[in-house]
């Protein structure tokens, strides 16, 4: 049985903040995400590899803030399976997005 050379992903959570966010916050928190998705795929598969990657997020609605993350990558040549290192990546953008936003004592404060 052959792997298909392709890892697909679109996924969407939502941040409950305190207020709204500006557009340059909106703007951190995706490019936040996005680099920590490329990051880690970049790390796992040399880029000669890659055929096609895209890393696509979008933040949308006030409060909750709604992150909406697709991350496509396309190897050259082989046949491994990409879906679970996708999942990954998209794991970890949305982390970051978290991140971003408590860095920015944005995020409304959950008791554990």
């Amino acid at each position: 049985m052959s792997r298909n050379p392709f890892g697909q992903a679109g996924t969407a959570t939502s941040i409950e903040l305190i207020r709204e966010l500006t557009s340059e916050e909106v703007e951190q928190v995706c490019t936040a995400a996005e680099e920590a998705a490329r990051k880690h795929l970049l790390l796992k598969i040399p880029l000669k590899r890659l055929s096609d990657l895209d890393v696509t997020v979008d933040a949308s609605g006030g409060k909750p803030l709604v992150v909406n993350i697709d991350v496509a990558i396309e190897l050259a040549g082989g046949n491994q399976d990409l879906q679970p290192l996708v999942d990954e990546a998209t794991d970890l953008a949305f982390s970051a997005a978290e991140a971003k936003v408590k860095e920015l004592k944005l995020c409304v404060d959950i008791p554990t």
